[in-house]
């Protein structure tokens, strides 16, 4: 007997998937594994860095740590410190240290110059020039601080974050289970590839479009081919629910005599959706058996291709809790929003954070780098390669190799600890970059210091104190943070306070009052703007 599948009673995609979606209950299953094992498996948890990285003050070359204040001239050598090695060496006058590409840098030391940059001559280096600070150092915290996210639940696990997280130390995470998948062929006309071809039959290609598919990313626990037999499907859909929690069944979902998939599912379970409003694929079967999802998919392959493209894929993206906002790009041309310069010697990668503006187009933010950030590196979304000697001005096109696009609610400014925690895009890097967002319209929210600008307008006012604490050498920020402002003669730059944490007690530092505890130097007013409607929504829904 034949089911006619009515147009009229046919459902948009959108509204199938619906009802489908609120019609299923699977909880998913954690699991802790080793983080070497961890990639394309979905976070089930925020990771936070466990120590700031780097964990020390480091040199990026081979050469010798100075004090900057006494270039140019002529400073003896007094000690070697190799990478891995920790010397109790605190450099107070006009010497210098010999350090590794990688060494820990003496105390009093704020600058290393390169080997090939001085004249060595009886246990003395000469150096010519003027040497500013922070030159060719990596200061600590200044890739990632302590207690930043660095990975967030719903995130799929690249194999940079796997570098960024063995980096911190981290050695098991917990991840989502990954989805266990049965697989059914169905059809009298069908046979295996690498058999002889019969008069009337043709070769099953469903099961091996399906593997291909799904086997990077989800387990797959059987795969069978069937002939058009109602028991021996049914058997086989039972034995299924034992070991899947999702079920694909191709072919006997339409309306012929032998299509017998749809009377097996409704048998053993319910069909919640039958028949879809797209074409090809218009008799898919979404159903439930024993609390697994079971999705039977037409005979034709073309058809299954494009109902798991447009449909499939959707469920299986919906039973984790993923985050739905972030996409796969390949190459795609952006505006940056500040000048990027390559070395003059070498090709230069430099990577950028991507946003989509309000007119449609692409802006990248580039971040500072140096190649010891495997933070920076695994945090933003692509990177531009610039060939030796080239440069684009702000607002130039550019090329990005998109890594991944969250394209969630982004917040773009200085860091506050009222931010840290929300389930945001945050490139909290200070003001410079919010300011840039508002002047270019990317991003949804911008947070501008009072002490870094002034602004036109903002939607909303956070006030903090900011306090000192400790005595001797000051401890200053990146000059794209606020802060940067009210501290004169730093002896090493951090990019944020949540670095400053390490060097309480060591040093006269700077942080908002809910970092540090000290005495009152300045009151900051953090301007938060709406960028996008949907930045000022979430705004006026904010409690800071």
């Amino acid at each position: 007997m034949r089911t006619i599948i009515k147009d009229e009673s046919l459902y948009s995609i959108d509204d199938a998937l619906g009802i489908y979606l609120s019609a299923i209950n699977y909880t998913p299953r954690i699991r802790e594994i080793h983080v070497k094992d961890s990639y394309g498996y979905i976070a089930a948890e925020n990771v936070k860095a466990p120590i700031d990285y780097p964990p020390f003050s480091r040199s990026n070359v081979d050469g010798y740590a100075i004090r900057s204040s006494c270039t140019p001239g002529e400073l003896e050598i007094i000690e070697r410190i190799g990478i891995g090695e920790f010397k109790e060496i605190n450099l107070t006058e006009c010497k210098a240290v010999e350090v590794d590409t990688g060494a820990i840098i003496p105390m009093g030391a704020d600058a290393v110059v390169k080997i090939e940059e001085v004249e060595i001559k009886d246990g003395k280096i000469k150096i010519n020039k003027k040497v500013n600070f922070g030159y060719n150092i990596g200061w600590l915290g200044s890739d990632i601080p302590k207690g930043f996210t660095v990975l967030r639940r719903g995130e799929k696990i690249s194999h940079e974050k796997i570098a960024l997280l063995a980096s911190l130390g981290v050695d098991k995470i917990k991840v989502y289970d990954k989805l266990k998948i049965y697989l059914i062929a169905t059809g009298d006309e069908l046979i295996e590839p690498g058999n002889p071809l019969k008069p009337g039959k043709i070769y099953e290609s469903n099961l091996h479009y399906l593997i291909s598919r799904l086997k990077n990313e989800y387990e797959i626990v059987g795969s069978t081919l069937l002939s058009d037999n109602i028991d021996k499907i049914k058997e086989e859909i039972n034995k299924a629910t034992l070991v899947a929690d999702v079920i694909i069944i191709t072919g006997g979902t339409s309306a012929g005599e032998k299509d017998y998939v749809h009377r097996a599912i409704r048998e053993l379970g319910s069909i919640i959706i039958h028949g879809i409003k797209i074409k090809p694929g218009k008799p898919t079967i979404l159903g439930v058996i024993n609390n697994k999802v079971v999705i039977g998919l037409p005979g034709n392959v073309v058809s299954s291709v494009v109902v798991f493209d447009n449909i499939v894929t959707k469920i299986l993206d919906n039973l984790y809790p993923r985050r739905k906002e972030e996409l796969e790009l390949g190459n795609i041309k952006a505006r940056v929003v500040l000048p990027v310069r390559a070395d003059k010697n070498r090709d230069t990668l430099i990577p950028v954070y991507l946003f989509k503006g309000l007119e449609g187009s692409y802006y990248a933010l580039p971040v500072k780098f140096d190649s010891y950030m495997i933070g920076t590196f695994a945090l933003t979304e692509g990177y531009v390669i610039l060939k030796a000697g080239q440069s684009v001005d702000e607002g130039g096109e550019v090329e990005v190799k998109v890594k991944r696009f969250d394209n969630s609610i982004s917040i773009i400014g200085e860091e506050d600890k009222g931010f840290l925690d929300l389930d945001t895009k945050n490139v909290l890097l200070g003001s410079l970059p919010a300011i840039k967002a508002i002047e270019y319209k990317f991003g949804d929210i911008a947070i501008v210091s009072s002490l870094y600008s002034k602004v036109d307008y903002y939607d909303r006012i956070v006030k903090r104190n900011i306090v000192v604490n400790g005595e001797g050498e000051e401890i200053g920020y990146d000059d794209w943070v606020g802060m940067s402002k009210i501290i004169k003669n730093p002896v090493i730059r951090l990019k944020s306070p949540s670095s400053i944490y390490s060097l309480v007690g060591k040093a006269k530092v700077y942080a908002p009052e809910s970092y540090i505890k000290g005495e009152r130097v300045i009151e900051e007013e953090l301007y938060v703007i709406g960028i996008t409607d949907r930045g000022k929504k979430f705004i006026s829904n904010l409690t800071i």
